[in-house]
């Protein structure tokens, strides 16, 4: 059974810490579009791959700063950030608080984003969950104030095909009952599952997949991140694409020269649909990609 929550999502974050223009190339290569690179108020660096109202972030640290974001130091390398949208980051600050979950009064940020050679300033507005409240990694809210300096369909146009965000993958001990903590800080308090070992939660068209370490290895093999010491963690992000042929190929001609310590490949069968599928795993980077067919959406 699948369980729909109020929230949606805004972006997932790839952490790459100090090695923002390695991870930047490693992105390009797999045939992202990115963003050029944005500066944060806050004393981070990034890059975008945007889809169609949410997108995937590179964030990162530039060497050398005298101002760095200790959340991003302190986190893990790889997908780290699970972002929620909301157009209220005060509201849903009182919410989370009245649901007894431990989150940050509302934050304000900016970076420039230059627009057709013209300099504007994004604004966002995010309250943050308390680190210890999810051992998987970083999870707030984000309020776009300027959502027209961000959401451009320029941008969302990627040479491998990816249309969007399919499927977050979250391991963890204990699935059923993470996936009941997400439902509550995501605004839906009523979660039942099939099993103690497969939850799952619908954000609109993106799902987050809650699965045991025996499940997420039995789907991805030997390609998997390093857990770096949690009980639960992000354990790949599902790209939909619309010919997953021609991504294979790609891939296959990019792994014939790259070393595996970097990026390693294999096309297993999609554990849950049947479906076929592409996994790739960014070694220097801990994040695994499964890249997957456009599929018929159920809400279309």
């Amino acid at each position: 059974m699948m369980n729909t929550a109020t929230s949606m999502l805004d972006h997932v974050v790839v952490n790459a810490m100090f090695e923002t223009d390695a991870a930047a190339s490693c992105f390009e290569a797999l045939g992202f579009a990115l963003t050029p690179r944005g500066y944060h108020s806050l004393g981070s660096v990034n890059h975008l791959m945007m889809f169609d109202g949410h997108y995937l972030e590179l964030v990162g640290l530039p060497p050398g700063a005298t101002t760095l974001r200790r959340e991003i130091l302190e986190s893990r390398l790889g997908i780290d950030g699970l972002v929620f949208k909301t157009d209220d980051a005060q509201g849903t600050y009182a919410r989370l608080i009245d649901a007894g979950v431990r989150a940050s009064d509302p934050q304000s940020f900016t970076r420039p984003v230059d627009i057709d050679g013209v300099e504007q300033i994004a604004r966002f507005r995010t309250t943050r969950l308390a680190a210890e409240e999810l051992s998987a990694g970083r999870v707030y809210f984000c309020e776009h104030l300027t959502p027209e300096w961000v959401f451009r369909a320029e941008w969302a146009k990627h040479p491998n095909g990816a249309q969007r965000l399919k499927e977050c993958v979250i391991v963890s001990d204990e699935p059923q009952l993470e996936a009941r903590r997400y439902a509550l800080i995501a605004g839906e308090s009523d979660l039942t599952s099939p099993s103690a070992r497969h939850s799952r939660i619908a954000l609109g068209d993106f799902d987050l997949d809650f699965i045991d370490g025996a499940a997420y290895r039995a789907r991805y093999g030997d390609l998997v991140c390093n857990a770096a010491g949690r009980d639960s963690y992000f354990g790949a992000v599902v790209v939909e694409v619309s010919d997953l042929a021609a991504v294979r190929a790609r891939l296959d001609a990019l792994t014939s020269h790259v070393d595996e310590s970097v990026v390693r490949l294999m096309a297993p069968a999609h554990a849950q649909s049947g479906a076929s599928s592409v996994v790739v795993l960014l070694g220097e980077l801990n994040t695994v990609i499964e890249f997957i067919g456009a599929v018929e959406h159920a809400h279309a």
